[in-house]
């Protein structure tokens, strides 16, 4: 697949090329940031077979590359340590184009459906915290966070360009830009302190399969019913449905910008489909692939609480279930949970800085190696003791320090089921040990199996004491 990928990309970058004159990807404008203390591609087009030179000022170094027999060219470029501005010219012939205000720093992608997309100004009637502050404040670091705010529509065929341009994240730009993806550029920023931009690319209601070409899925291990089950999609929807459609026109004409990694928040649209673990995982692949870095960090969130058409229904822990699985599939991928931070009546929870702050934890301490203080490893059911009086231990793996729960000791979201297989809501609270749930329900004498925020909504509140929320789990392997 990497061959075939390889060469698909090589030919939408060719598709544009207007003979004689010179272009570059709109993806490199002026105040783009490129990835520090990195190789990193620039590419556009001009004439064929014209030798075409990109000098960077922050080495003074010129790159010489040629220009291909449909006029594309590509040149691979070295980064320093983290600065600017510094500015980019590239010249073929008598023609130049001079890239103003360029930083190096820290690029990141951000993709999904409506919870990333979400802005700081909220949609309608749905409002993010912080985000009033965030806003009046964003003059004082809009130099040094950047966006590229991608809005292709959907695409049927490959394009080779973005119509979209690097802004500073001035109070204007980042009302309208994800709310996740400038929390997490600014966090990042303040503790790097390094420039950060950032790739703001996601699509409300979109599936996954937009996001990956027919030939990813395909590949991903799925089964011939799940693989039916896609290709009898039907796109009649604002939002895409069926394969390729944003990949085409959102992804593939920035497929290897110099980046550190990708953000995603998606799940909502697949929520049911219990292959999602191998979409997801296959369409990490596949973006490495294109950016031809197998190690680029991915670092995604769960599945919030919502009513879902039922609040006590159990889809949504299950699908949370396969989207945990996804972890295990691609080294370097890494999940957040935001358990605590659902709401019974929207679909786009308010906490939207809470979401990037575990992001960017993430990131802290798996990518860039900064010991935070904080383990953001997911706790897991580790042990299970049923007591004769109908008392349930629980223990979990991971906890760092102390389990608590929002207000207190007492713990929201557990459920226990006798041979009957019925469960009924439970009684529960951390032991003083702060390692072990004690769990019990007077509607349950004999307990066989336990469950935890396992239902569409519950208003769970278990965290580790860092505030790190524990995500759904259960003792039992029952299909409902």
């Amino acid at each position: 697949m990497k061959k075939l990928l390889t060469i698909a990309i090589a030919a939408l970058i060719a598709l544009s090329a207007n003979a004689g004159e010179l272009k570059v990807a709109h993806a490199f404008s002026d105040h783009a940031v490129f990835q520090r203390e990195s190789t990193v591609p620039v590419w556009g087009w001009a004439d064929a077979g014209k030798t075409v030179q990109v000098k960077c000022s922050w080495n003074g170094r010129t790159v010489k590359v040629k220009a291909d027999d449909n006029g594309a060219w590509r040149a691979i470029v070295e980064t320093g340590a983290a600065g600017g501005p510094y500015t980019v010219t590239i010249k073929c012939g008598k023609e130049k184009i001079e890239l103003n205000d360029i930083m190096l720093g820290e690029v990141w992608v951000c993709c999904g459906q409506s919870n990333m997309e979400m802005p700081l100004a909220g949609f309608g009637f749905q409002e993010v915290e912080g985000a009033t502050e965030a806003i009046m404040e964003a003059f004082e670091t809009a130099k040094d966070i950047r966006i590229l705010n991608i809005k292709t529509p959907r695409c049927a065929e490959p394009i080779s360009d973005v119509d979209a341009k690097w802004e500073l994240s001035t109070g204007g730009v980042a009302a309208w830009t994800s709310a996740i993806a400038y929390f997490f550029a600014k966090r990042l920023y303040k503790s790097l302190d390094v420039p950060v931009g950032i790739i703001s690319n996601a699509w409300g209601g979109s599936r996954i399969e937009p996001w990956m070409t027919n030939e990813a899925i395909s590949a991903s291990g799925i089964s011939a019913q799940d693989k039916a089950e896609i290709d009898a999609l039907v796109d009649d929807r604002p939002w895409p449905q069926t394969p390729e459609l944003i990949w085409n026109g959102r992804m593939a004409p920035i497929a290897g910008y110099g980046a550190k990694g990708f953000l995603w928040y998606q799940g909502c649209s697949n929520i049911g489909q219990k292959c999602y673990d191998l979409l997801q995982a296959q369409m990490v692949r596949m973006w490495r692939e294109a950016w031809g870095r197998g190690d680029m960090p991915f670092i995604y969130a769960l599945l919030a609480p919502y009513e879902h058409g039922d609040k006590d229904g159990r889809w949504r822990p299950h699908f949370v279930e396969t989207q945990m699985k996804a972890e295990n599939l691609v080294p370097y991928s890494w999940a957040v949970c935001t358990e605590t931070l659902g709401n019974l009546v929207t679909v786009h929870p308010t906490q939207k800085r809470e979401v990037a702050d575990m992001m960017l934890l993430r990131a802290l301490q798996n990518v860039y190696g900064i010991d935070t203080g904080v383990s953001m490893e997911l706790p897991r059911l580790d042990t299970v003791e049923y007591g004769e009086d109908g008392t349930v231990k629980v223990r979990l793996t991971q906890i760092w320090s102390n389990l608590g729960s929002m207000s207190s000791r007492k713990v929201v979201g557990f459920e226990l089921a006798g041979e009957n297989r019925e469960f009924h809501l439970a009684d529960a609270e951390v032991d003083w040990d702060g390692q072990t749930v004690i769990v019990k329900c007077a509607d349950v004498p004999h307990p066989v199996a336990v469950r935890y925020a396992f239902r569409n909504w519950m208003g769970a509140n278990l965290q580790k004491s860092n505030g790190i929320p524990v995500p759904p789990f259960r003792s039992d392997d029952w299909e409902y």
